[in-house]
């Protein structure tokens, strides 16, 4: 088990620091606000990985806190986005 969540934190590690070159490179607030949507998701995968090795179902609740805020987040930056205009 414990090579496989060694493998998924590579993989999550790279493709967190491929997000934040993007995040970094974009020129507009919706590529931005994409790339980081892809960082919480990464976060809550991580999160999820940790849940899986350790067994600790307080960090379930934490990942359940995090995806709302994320979600709540995404739909305020896409109402001004869309109020804003292109």
């Amino acid at each position: 088990m414990t090579g496989v969540a060694v493998a998924c934190g590579v993989m999550l590690a790279i493709a967190g620091v491929l997000t934040t070159a993007h995040v970094l490179r974009s020129q507009n607030l919706a590529d931005r606000a994409i790339g980081i949507d892809m960082l919480v998701a990464i976060v809550l995968n991580g999160l999820a990985v940790a849940i899986a090795v350790t067994q600790d179902t307080l960090v379930a609740a934490l990942v359940l806190i995090i995806g709302l805020l994320a979600f709540l987040g995404s739909v305020t930056i896409a109402r001004h986005i869309e109020e804003r205009g292109p």
